[in-house]
Order: C-alpha cells, then structure tokens, then sequence
C-alpha cells in the first residue's frame, strides 16, 4: 500500500508538471513562454478560425491587424532608415553618409540607438535598412543606400541590422529586389541577367538574412524580369525562403501588391499598407473549397506570428517612452557618424582646416543657414532641433572670428508661404480662402467640413487637418483671389504629399496629381499689381503623411548680389552649396547632375572677388563640379548630415577633426560616362540592365573612364605610408589567404586611414572586373605610429556565379591582391596561385 500511495503521488506530481508546462495553469500552450516559439505559434494556428488568418495577411497603415478574442497584439511599424518617422525624433546621418564612415562597427552603435529610439516610440519593427544598389547617380534613393558596392553595402547592412535587433526590435531590409531608380519605380520591368543579379543586387539581401538573421524583409515595387518582385517566386521563393533559409516575415512595399492569387500562392506574407488584395472576399471561398493551400496561409501566419514571439509581443508590447528618444547617448552617434563620414574631396594649398588667424569668414549658398538633414520620402526624419553649418561655425568659434551668411541662391521649396494678406474671399475684401474638404481622394460628395483658410502651408504629418476628417484617404480644394504687391514675374512653389493642382485664372499651371513623398512643383508667370487673379488649389492625401503649402518667390534683384558683396570684403569664403529633399527624394530621380538653381554660376561669380574658397556639398550623391572645380582651393562632401551636421562640418572645416570619410560611390564627370546612361528611360517601362556586372567604378575600370572622383577616395589632413605586404596560406585552414602589411602615419596630426583590399581574378573562364572589393579596415594612427593590418580571403570570395550550373564557383588561378588608399590609388600589389 505504501508503494501504490508513492506511485500515485509520482504520477499526479508528473500530471502538475506536464500540466504547467503544456497548459500554463489551463492556459493554453501558445501563451506559456517557457515553450519553444515553434510549439506556441502551431498551438495558436490551429486555435485560429480561417477567416481570422485570412485578415492577418493585410495591415491597417503601419501595423498588423490584431486578434482580441485570441489576445494576438499588433506588430506595429515606423518608417526608417535614418530614424523614426513618428513626430519628433533624433534624425541620423543618411545611409550614403553612413557608408562614407566605412566604420561597420559604429553603424552597429547606429542601429541600436534607432531601435532603441523605436521602442521609445511603442512600436516593434523598423522599416530599415535600405541596401539597394546606387547604379543611377541621379537616383532619388540614392541618399537612403550605402552606395555601388556590393561587399561594402553588405557589411553596412549586417551591422545595422544586428544593432536594431539587438534592442529587440525586428528590422526589414529593403527593397527586395533590384529597385534602383524611382522614374517609373512602380511598375518598371528590370531585365537583368542571372549572374549580374547575384553577383551584385542580391548580396547586401543574402548577408541580411544568413549573416544578420534579418526578421523582416520588405520587397520592392518594381518588376523582375517580368513578375512584380511582390509575387515573384524567383525572388521570393526559390533565393530568399529556400536558397537563404530565410523564416521570417516578408511584406509589401506600401502598395507593391498587384495580385490577389498569384500573390497569395507566392512568397509574400503581408500586403501593407492594407489587404486590397490578400482579402477576405478575394481568398476565403477558394482556401475553403481547397483550390487555395491552407497550409500556404498557415506559413504565412506563422510567419508573422513567429517575430510578435521572438519580440516577447504576447508577454509585454512596447509603449511610448520619451527617454529613449533624442537623448545625449543618440545624439552623440548622430554626431560621430556625420563626422566620419565627411568627406574631404579637394585641399589645395592646405586652406583647410582653417586658419585659426582668419578675421572674418563670409558663409553663403542655400545649405549654409539649413541643415539638411536628410533627402525627401519616407525616410524624413523631424529632429527635435538640428545644427546648420552656419550655427556649427558659430557654435565652435563664438565671437573669435567676424561670421556672416547670404544665401546666394533659393531652392525650390524653401519659398515663403503667400501671406494671408494677398488672398481675398471670392468677390469680397476679406482676406483668406475658402476651403472645403472632404471625406474620399476624389473630390466628391458633400464636403465634410467648410471653413476660411488663412493662407496654405499646412504640414499634417499622419494625423488629419481637423477632427471631422479621418488621417488618410481625404481631399481639400481652395478657391479664392490673389492680388499681387507689384508687377513682375513670379515663381509659384507647390509642395505636397501628395497630389497638387494649381489653377491660376481657370489655366491649370501646376499638375502633379499622383501619390509622391513631400516634393515642390514650379511654375513661373507674369502677374500685374491692381489686378485679381481667380486662383484654385486642389489636393488629395491617400496614406502616410499629408502636407500641401503654396509659396512664391515674388519679383527681386538678383539675391546673389549681396552675397557677392559679401564675399568681397570677406577673408575666406565657406561657400554651402548642394542639393535638398526637394531634389533627392522618394518618388522621383533628378533630371540630371547639375547644382540647382544656379549654384554653379554663383560659384564663378564669388571666385571673381574672392580666391579662398571652400565649398561644402551637402548632397545624397554624385553632383558636377567641371565648371569651377578647378579654381576652388577646397572641397568637402557632408552629405546629408542629420540633425548635428553643421557641429561636425565645424569640426571638420576647423581641424578639430581629422576627416576621415572615403566615398562608398563614384563621382563621374558627366552622367554620359555612367554604366547606366544607355538603357535608363529609353523604353517605355522597361529597364535593361546591359551593364551586367559593370555597375560604379567596375564600370569606369573596365573601359578606362577617368571619373571626377573614385570610388575609395578621401583625404585626410595628414598622410600615410604602406609597407610590408605578406600574402600567406596557413596550412590548418588551407582554404583562407591572409594578407598582411603595415601602415605608418607619416603626417604631423592624428589621423584615421581606411585601407582597401582589391582582388582581380585573373586567369578566370568568365569575364571578372579589373578589381572588385573584398576588404577593408579603418585604422587610426597617432603621427609617426605604425600599425598592422590584415585582411583574410576564402574561396567564397573569390568565387563568380555561374549561370550554367546557378550556382557560385571557385577556379583555381592567378589572383592578383592591390592594398590601397583608394580603388584608384593602389600602395601594395603582391599574387597568389591559388590551387
């Protein structure tokens, strides 16, 4: 009896313990923690009705849809990749700049600090990185990448993404796949071949996901080879789930769904913004009689569900808290990144850094007395405060050095509202327009709400112009007079995101009726004083955020005479010039590579009374520089610099830094030399990619093209010596070759040297470029220091994609190693026959 009341006793301690572990005190499996996340999300699948997965396919703006009854939270999101696109927030350095530090280790502190700053705004995924290469100079994405260089993107992109995730935060690498321009981005068909695509496209993707363990990927809008990259099964299928492995979560660019069938019987997981598509109406009858696979839907959901468990979304959702947001730690590493990624492109005469003697210091053109943070779209970030170059100046040397500012030049959508005061109630004296707006995109219907507007400059962000009229999906239209103060011609400046109609007179002057990030549209005509103009704006906002404004630049004397005045009785002259979010932005690329608005002539204009110069480009990729670069002294590249980029162009411009940033993308002399200038819009829709491998400076190498600046390339305010190349194989792992050498710092200040590791493959069966990135290594020398560095090499390396067998292949050969300072500034060049 003793025995059978111990075996008892054992048995029901066993039922506790079984019990408590698979039910959680009778709750059910998917809830216990304790679980493995493979077990909780099969458990919450079968525990969920059909038509309840069928909704979880499509998100509600930037979330996922939630499921009360089974307490499935939602999966909330924020636009990146240089901070949170919520209110107020820090603003980093944009991605170009970021790759110009070719410092991974501090995009790693990055990514922790914006994931960190994503919490702090209560939400769980970051929709970051973006990766795509920078084949078009002109590329209104460009800013947001790290450049033209598929090893250099990839460790950038690992380092980010481990950063973000290391604050429990999922990141998305995006836009899967080849989305390398905005002209025609929705729908252009990218024609590319096998190799081309592996070789240079799909490798930031593939680190992402084998390296980094990437939760989410987002793919792109445009076509491949001619399927959508959203149901393309290429892409998503048979490279990114079965040749990568990849289990996490794949969803839509904010609209790149086309399909309702093939897309569900495709790789993707979730339509954003919403579930146009992937929709009740369009699956539920066909998933039920078995013509649609309820397994496909299973793996979908599971999919989504699996980052809300890894993220601990079912035990703890993250809420808001401001302390994570803009503090010291983050500004810090906006700080730091902007001032490695500078970088210094000309120094004739050693002008820079500047000479601490200097009284006087004229500061012109239109980035001097703004910091432009970043470019325009979905990345834009509104920081709580930022720093121009101006005030960075001001900041460093107070009242030590006479600082004055003109701006030489206005861009396009920096024109200043039209006052109220020139706007008149139809048919009264009345100042303002009447404003109707309503509840559709179209125009349509009864307005929701009726009232007089002052003027229009009116930045909504996500919410709503009032609390009748719902976040997204609204319309407005203004109607009323205009009366000028004098005659002349005038420059209308409509921003919006997203369509604009300007009527002047019943003539429509201004048409940009279609979904884009916040852009201007100029139109320019003459207008007489004592005379009213019938004037009618019109605007529709379909999702994210919502703005419209309407400025002019009234008739004056040409602006850039006080700025030559300026410049004349100036000592030196720190001319800020560039480009702004109205010209590289999401939704459109730039009509060419020439400075806006006349910045090049004014340029020419201050040189005539005034030799030292410098200029400071703030830009997010390649500009032309062929009419005054050779008489300028100095040239610096900033970037677009977040929110302390005028405290480290200070920094930099007065020595307090050693600049240390090398470009991560060519800077070509005219767009006619770039690989892409033949087949970028020539057809109708389609895109061939006939330069294959031959994209940067591959390309420039390969038919001798001299560029204005190479890729690699940077000064420093000191100068460094290579020695001692030793190229090695160690006979315990045959196969990796090590290449070792030293560097000295030779100059008379500390400084920060970034060696580069070139490989050319050549005795290979397939045509390889001349050189091709496979190392590189920022070393910071004190004066007279040596260091040694040194760069290991497998097969994979050095291995091509074969198109015959679609798989990466490794011939054994004569490889040629070059160490440099740039990939046109070899130091040391040894080979090796690798067997």
């Amino acid at each position: 009896m003793k025995n059978f009341k111990l075996l008892l006793s054992l048995i029901v301690i066993t039922i506790i313990i079984t019990g408590s572990r698979f039910q959680g005190n009778d709750e059910p499996a998917y809830k216990n923690k304790n679980l493995p996340i493979s077990e909780r999300v099969a458990d919450l699948i079968k525990k969920m009705t059909l038509e309840e997965k069928i909704i979880m396919l499509g998100g509600t703006g930037f979330a996922t849809n939630p499921i009360e009854r089974l307490g499935i939270p939602e999966l909330k999101m924020a636009d990146g990749p240089l901070g949170v696109r919520i209110d107020k927030a820090t603003a980093f350095p944009s991605g170009i700049a970021m790759a110009s530090t070719w410092n991974p280790e501090l995009i790693e502190l990055l990514g922790s600090a914006i994931g960190r700053e994503t919490r702090g705004k209560g939400r769980d995924v970051i929709l970051a990185p973006c990766v795509n290469i920078a084949r078009i100079p002109q590329g209104g994405r460009n800013f947001e990448s790290f450049g033209e260089d598929p090893f250099l993107t990839s460790r950038f992109a690992v380092a980010y993404i481990k950063g973000v995730q290391n604050e429990n935060v999922a990141a998305t690498v995006k836009h899967f796949a080849v989305n390398n321009q905005e002209y025609e981005r929705d729908f252009v068909n990218v024609i590319i071949d096998e190799r081309a695509l592996n070789e240079i496209y799909l490798p930031s993707f593939k680190a992402a996901v084998q390296e980094a363990n990437v939760l989410a990927v987002m793919s792109s809008y445009n076509k491949v080879n001619g399927p959508y990259a959203s149901e393309n099964d290429y892409l998503l299928i048979d490279k990114l789930k079965k040749e990568w492995g990849f289990q996490g979560l794949v969803m839509s660019d904010w609209g790149a769904v086309h399909s309702s069938i093939p897309t569900f019987n495709g790789g993707l997981d979730l339509e954003m913004p919403d579930g146009k598509y992937l929709s009740m109406a369009a699956l539920l009858e066909d998933i039920k009689s078995g013509k649609l696979s309820e397994d496909k839907l299973n793996d979908k959901v599971s999919r989504i569900l699996t980052i809300m468990f890894k993220l601990g979304l079912f035990e703890k959702q993250n809420i808001e808290n401001a302390s994570l947001i803009n503090n010291e730690i983050h500004k810090n590493v906006a700080y730091d990144v902007e001032k490695e990624g500078i970088v210094l492109l000309k120094n004739n005469n050693n002008i820079l850094p500047i000479n601490k003697n200097v009284k006087s210091i004229a500061v012109i053109g239109p980035n001097g007395n703004v910091a432009r943070t970043g470019g325009g779209g979905s990345s834009m970030v509104s920081p709580y405060s930022s720093v121009s170059i101006l005030q960075g100046l001001k900041n460093r040397l107070g009242d030590k050095i006479k600082i004055e500012f003109q701006p030489g030049v206005t861009f396009d959508g920096d024109a200043e509202p039209i006052a109220n005061e020139y706007f008149y109630i139809k048919g009264t004296n009345k100042h303002g327009l009447q404003a109707e707006y309503f509840d559709n995109m179209y125009l349509t219907g009864t307005p929701i709400l009726k009232r007089i507007d002052n003027n229009i400059f009116f930045k909504w962000g996500g919410g709503s112009p009032a609390k009748e009229i719902k976040d997204d999906n609204f319309s407005v239209r203004w109607i009323g007079e205009l009366e000028v103060p004098k005659s002349g011609e005038y420059t209308f400046d409509g921003g919006s995101d997203d369509g604009i109609r300007l009527f002047i007179d019943n003539n429509l002057v201004i048409n940009d009726w279609s979904n884009h990030a916040y852009i201007s549209a100029i139109y320019k005509m003459h207008l007489e004083k004592g005379k009213r103009y019938n004037i009618k704006l019109e605007y529709f906002e379909n999702g994210g955020d919502a703005a419209i404004t309407l400025g002019w630049r009234a008739p004056e004397e040409d602006i850039s005479y006080d700025a030559i005045e300026l410049a004349k009785n100036s000592e030196l002259v720190i001319l800020c010039l560039g480009t702004s979010s109205q010209y590289e932005t999401e939704g459109k690329d730039r009509k060419d590579l020439v400075l806006p608005n006349g910045q090049d002539e004014l340029v020419k204009k201050i040189l005539k009374v005034n030799k030292n110069v410098v200029v400071v480009l703030t830009t997010g990729s390649p500009v032309l520089m062929n009419e005054w670069i050779d008489d300028v002294d100095a040239v610096v590249e900033t970037w677009f610099g977040g929110e302390q980029l005028g405290n480290a162009a200070a920094d930099v411009l007065l020595g307090n830094y050693n600049p240390s940033g090398k470009l991560p993308i060519t800077f070509p002399k005219k767009w006619e030399d770039c690989s892409a200038y033949n087949t970028y819009m020539k057809k109708d829709s389609v895109t061939e990619y006939s330069d294959g491998l031959y994209v940067g400076y591959r390309h420039f190498d390969k038919y001798g093209i001299e560029p204005l600046f190479h890729f690699g390339y940077g000064l420093s305010y000191t100068t460094f010596k290579y020695d001692n190349l030793i190229l090695s194989n160690s006979t315990k792992t045959p196969d990796v070759w090590e290449a070792e050498f030293t560097i000295t710092n030779t100059g008379k200040v500390e400084g920060s040297e970034i060696a580069q590791l070139y490989i050319n493959d050549e005795e290979c069966s397939v045509d390889r470029p001349e050189k091709e990135l496979k190392g590189f290594s920022k070393v910071n020398l004190k004066p007279g220091e040596t260091k040694t560095v040194s760069f290991k090499v497998d097969k994979n390396m050095l291995s091509f994609y074969d198109i015959n067998t679609n798989d990466w292949k490794f011939e054994s050969g004569k490889f040629n190693f070059m160490i440099g300072s740039s990939s046109n500034d070899i130091r040391l060049e040894d080979h090796i026959i690798f067997k």
